[in-house]
């Protein structure tokens, strides 16, 4: 499948999606979130992938949304919906519509999708960057990665999700300070709340994070699909229910045969060799 704003690669069970507009520091346009909503759609039907690595081309992950107008007839377009909405051309339920099908065709389905999932941050991800950063399972950022809300410097809620995803990864107070101030904090600070679970130099970043994914893509992909799934369930669960899930999903992986197989490798002291199944 050919995209105009971003690449999709997959090699050994891992995808990866890259934003490729380098001069707009990979901000969002309208083409942009049809390429991205179809590369994860790709993704998700891809039953041989095992991982995916979501990245930005040149010196930026994603500068948010592009508030520069492609076209004059671009339809709901970051730049032009001001223009919009003072005209009177849409009424808030139809910006309401639009974004809610924008968030759930991106994000939701980012956070969705059954494999492990990993932010590459190689510098700058702001606004709907950000957010797309904070949908996936693990972020991975050099010292050039750069985090900020963005939205509420632009009078706006950050809509793709922060309030929800935020709050659960940093705690509740950071979350709003973040959130209220739409500051830009660095990959130290980053790191240093639970942004980035992982900050290594530059020039690592892409072995670290190739190396972090493959052990993933070698891995009982079953069970960590299970183990997600229960993860992401279990934040809406009381206790007792979430022990209920486990049971139902312990009781699948009992009849995988890559359970069979991490036993004959304990058994014959080696390393286990799982497909999957």
């Amino acid at each position: 499948m050919d995209f105009e704003t971003i690449i999709l690669k997959k090699e050994d069970g891992v995808a990866t999606l890259i934003f490729n507009r380098p001069e707009r520091l990979n901000a969002i346009n309208m083409i942009s979130m049809s390429d991205i909503r179809a590369g994860l759609n790709d993704v998700a039907g891809d039953e041989t992938l095992r991982v995916l690595v979501l990245t930005g081309a040149g010196r930026a992950f994603c500068a948010g949304g592009d508030f520069k107008r492609q076209k004059e007839d671009e339809p709901l377009s970051p730049a032009g919906l001001a223009d919009k909405t003072k005209s009177q051309e849409f009424k808030p339920t139809d910006v309401a519509q639009a974004v809610r099908s924008y968030t759930k065709n991106i994000n939701l389905v980012l956070q969705n999708l059954d494999i492990p999932t990993i932010a590459m941050v190689n510098g700058v991800a702001t606004g709907q960057g950000f957010s797309m950063a904070l949908a996936c399972d693990i972020r991975i950022g050099s010292e050039n990665a750069r985090f900020g809300v963005a939205w509420t410097k632009r009078a706006l809620v950050p809509a793709f999700g922060d309030t929800w995803l935020l709050p659960r990864i940093v705690g509740l107070g950071a979350a709003c300070d973040l959130i209220f101030t739409g500051r830009t904090i660095d990959a130290e600070e980053a790191f240093r709340i639970g942004i980035l679970n992982r900050l290594v130099k530059a020039e690592e970043l892409e072995k670290e994070t190739y190396a972090y994914a493959r052990q993933l893509a070698k891995g009982p992909t079953v069970a960590i699909r299970l183990s997600k799934l229960n993860l992401y369930n279990g934040l809406q669960m009381d206790f007792e229910s979430a022990l209920e899930s486990l049971a139902s999903a312990q009781a699948q992986l009992f009849f995988t045969e890559d359970l069979q197989e991490s036993t004959r490798a304990f058994q014959e002291k080696r390393e286990p060799v799982f497909k999957g199944k």
